[in-house]
């Protein structure tokens, strides 16, 4: 009997699947269309994984089963507190990381990524759906709830699990400032471990994105 995937791994999939399949069929479109359809693919891939993903994780039974994956999930009204304060927590967080990196490394605090996504935001405003919504679900299935839970069962133990994927995390964002990503990686780590409900960082980190972007929702409120 073939074994099926575990949740976790599916997940994981899924969102290796979004990243890497837009990219070939860009090329099925004229030269001078590369671009835009490039963005258009990106949202509509993202789109569907995020859907995929909300399914994987309504399945009856998440698999592997772990202690975070036992646990009762909190109240609603507990997740909208936790996701809100996380959200402060967020940017709180953003901010101190920043300063450490800049005095201590000489990191500079611009971020490549996020000005390379605002700035396309501003050319197809419909992107703005992936920075509020679809990354921040997916990447929380992602490298929480699919990766975190599934290391946490391992030998590495639930702090070594919340560490290997929020490097990971940080890794992926591609633009140097590893401190920043990975201690926010942990941040989101103790929101979904606090509250046994993988919405609880997803608000957090959705919030955060939108705080990020409000220049280009509200583009004349910073530009007085």
């Amino acid at each position: 009997m073939k074994k099926k995937l575990s949740a976790a791994t599916q997940i994981i999939f899924l969102y290796v699947a979004v990243q890497l399949l837009p990219v070939p069929l860009v090329f099925l479109f004229p030269q001078n269309k590369q671009i835009e359809m490039s963005m258009t693919l990106s949202i509509l891939f993202a789109f569907i994984g995020t859907v995929a993903m909300i399914f994987v994780n309504q399945r009856k039974e998440w698999t592997p089963i772990t202690e975070i994956t036992e646990q009762k999930s909190a109240s609603i009204g507990k997740i909208l507190l936790w996701g809100i304060a996380g959200f402060i927590g967020s940017i709180i967080i953003q901010v101190i990381t920043a300063i450490i990196e800049i005095n201590v490394f000489g990191i500079s605090p611009e971020s490549a990524n996020t000005e390379n996504l605002l700035e396309l935001t501003s050319k197809y405003p419909y992107l703005i759906l992936m920075i509020v919504l679809f990354a921040p679900i997916m990447e929380e299935f992602v490298f929480r709830k699919a990766i975190f839970t599934q290391l946490s069962s391992s030998n590495v133990g639930m702090m070594g699990s919340a560490v290997i994927s929020s490097l990971i995390f940080a890794f992926i964002h591609f633009d140097g400032h590893m401190l920043v990503y990975g201690t926010l990686g942990l941040w989101f780590c103790y929101l979904y471990y606090k509250t046994n409900n993988i919405l609880t960082p997803i608000l957090a980190h959705s919030l955060m994105n939108a705080y990020a972007s409000l220049p280009l929702i509200f583009p004349d409120l910073f530009n007085m």
